[in-house]
């Protein structure tokens, strides 16, 4: 109901299986991100020249725009490959360095 609301209120047409999906990825996520994809899925659709957001649409965005979730596992995945995880070894390192 509320993501009905939302497009109606951004002027969105879907397809009731997009709707579907949209539900259930923000059942599983959250709804503002539910709710995000409702833009730019409908931009997509704009693109492909669509009169209806429709399942692929959906896709395409949830692949392109991340939610929280994923996002901490992209982090926690490629955590050795970004500078915040050198860590010290000694206690007393950042101690000594931020005194230098």
């Amino acid at each position: 109901l509320i993501l009905d609301i939302r497009c109606e209120e951004e002027d969105v047409e879907m397809t009731d299986d997009a709707k579907e999906l949209l539900t259930r990825i923000g059942f599983e996520t959250s709804l503002r991100y539910a709710i995000q994809l409702i833009t730019a899925a409908s931009i997509v659709c704009q693109r492909r020249k669509g009169a209806e957001v429709d399942i692929e649409d959906i896709g395409k965005v949830y692949s392109m725009f991340v939610d929280v979730k994923r996002s901490t596992q992209f982090l926690l995945e490629y955590q050795e490959q970004y500078m915040f995880n050198e860590m010290a070894t000694d206690d007393a390192a950042p101690a000594d360095a931020m005194e230098s």
